[in-house]
């Protein structure tokens, strides 16, 4: 009977042992690994969000180089309303006499 838990004991310990090497392994080589994937992973979804608004900077920059200053005082002032001071940058069309 005593051989029989001394048996289950030394079981029992080496199931815990083989369990403490797995995480130990686990610990030493797979979380670096899965920790460096999400670090790349968070960058280049930075890096994505980056180039578009970069993308969205540089069509808005390019719809703006395309207004006149009347249209771009407006744009400017456009949370207030009428702007009256834009209407002196409205260009006037030249009439023929």
């Amino acid at each position: 009977m005593l051989a029989g838990v001394k048996n289950w004991a030394l079981a029992a310990a080496g199931a815990l042992v083989g369990v403490a090497a797995v995480i130990v392994l686990v610990w030493a080589f797979v979380l670096p690994d899965a920790r460096q994937e999400g670090r790349k992973a968070e960058r280049a979804a930075t890096n994505e969000i980056t180039l578009d608004a970069f993308k969205e900077r540089a069509k808005d920059d390019a719809e703006r180089e395309q207004m006149d200053t009347y249209d771009l005082c407006v744009d400017y002032f456009r949370h207030r309303g009428r702007v009256p001071e834009c209407d002196t940058l409205r260009v006037r069309p030249v009439q023929e006499e």
